[in-house]
This record gives C-alpha cells, sequence and structure tokens, in this order.
C-alpha cells in the first residue's frame, strides 16, 4: 500500500494554501487526491505504524529463537507458582498480612504481570509476522 503524501493533499485540498502556491508548477496527473476520508487517514496511519513496527523490531530483535520463547515461558510459569505458592503460605499463617508480606506480594504480582504483558507482545509480533522466529516459515 502507498503512503499519501498528507501535506501535498493539504495544499491541494485547502484554498488558503493553494492561493501561496498557485505560482507553483501546474498539477502532476499522478498528484494525490483532493481530499481523504476518515477511513483513509487511518489506514494509511495503520500501515505507516505498521511499517514502523516492523522497521524498529528488525533493528532490536533481528530473529527469535524459538529457544528463547521456551525459556520465557518456563519463566513464566515458574513465577507465577511462586506467587500462587507464597499467597497460600500467607493465606495459612491465620494471622493479619504484614506490611512486609503485602509488598513482597505485590512486587511479585507486578513482575508476573510485566513478564505476561511481555510475552502477549513477543506472541502478537510473532502471530503479526512483524518478527521472524527461526525453523518457523510464514503463512
Amino acid at each position: 500500500m502507498s503512503v499519501i503524501d498528507f501535506i501535498s493533499v493539504r495544499r491541494h485540498a485547502d484554498p488558503a494554501v493553494s492561493e501561496s502556491t498557485a505560482a507553483a508548477p501546474a498539477a502532476d496527473k499522478f498528484a494525490a487526491p483532493q481530499s481523504l476520508s476518515s477511513s483513509q487517514f487511518a489506514r494509511h496511519l495503520n500501515q505507516i505504524a505498521e511499517d514502523e513496527m516492523r522497521r524498529a523490531i528488525k533493528r532490536h530483535v533481528d530473529v527469535i529463537d524459538p529457544r528463547e520463547m521456551i525459556d520465557l515461558t518456563k519463566m513464566m510459569a515458574e513465577m507465577k507458582a511462586k506467587y500462587l505458592a507464597m499467597t497460600l503460605t500467607t493465606a495459612s499463617n491465620r494471622t493479619p498480612m504484614t506490611d512486609a508480606e503485602v509488598e513482597t506480594l505485590k512486587g511479585m504480582r507486578l513482575r508476573l504481570q510485566e513478564m505476561e504483558a511481555a510475552y502477549n507482545e513477543v506472541n502478537e509480533a510473532i502471530a503479526s509476522q512483524l518478527v521472524d522466529v527461526r525453523g518457523v516459515i510464514k503463512e
């Protein structure tokens, strides 16, 4: 999909801008359309965002090794198990939770939520084919 030069579109559509550029050469027959609909503008922005995301991921990630995803999955499972164990241990004490216990659980929960969010982002990038996975062919 091509990306329209939005500045030139605005110049063609805005009479005030057009008058100031009246001395400019005649419009090219391949010039951008006179105006864009909201949905066209949104599609173009989405395409730009996807292209930029793909370039940025390529710069920072390149290719994912499947073992990295397996390691990430194992780490997340281990974190979740520790969080559950700590929660059950704290509950079985039958005493009010101390501030230290609350802070420990809160820290564990935040780390787990962050790990899950990161895992979901990596999975989404793989599913959207924004990143390559070694040994996995694209659809």
